[in-house]
């Protein structure tokens, strides 16, 4: 591949940073707090259960937000090993290509 040029440190520094924050996505999901209880909010006059009841599909769209994130997160830092892998195998077609964990 003539007059190419590929920065395999950046891809890789790119892959890095992207398991990163995909490890921040993930330690965020797994510290997710306990639910919350009627107790929490004391006697608003019949409310209390409501407001328990929103909290906690709130908590649960976030903890599932949160995980979507990071597992694709996870896919973009394998594409992106993919993608050296595949030029490194165009470029050098004879030597093989190291697994990246």
């Amino acid at each position: 591949m003539a007059g190419l040029e590929i920065y395999f440190d950046a891809l890789e520094d790119c892959a890095t940073k992207v398991k990163g924050v995909a490890n921040q996505f993930k330690s965020a999901a797994d510290e997710a707090p306990a639910s919350v209880g009627a107790s929490c909010f004391g006697g608003l006059e019949g409310f209390s259960d409501k407001l328990t009841k929103a909290v906690n599909d709130l908590e649960a769209k976030i903890d599932a937000e949160t995980r979507h994130a990071q597992q694709n997160l996870t896919k973009v830092e394998a594409a992106i090993h993919q993608v050296v892998g595949n030029i490194r195998r165009t470029d050098r077609p004879d030597v093989p290509r190291t697994e990246q964990a």
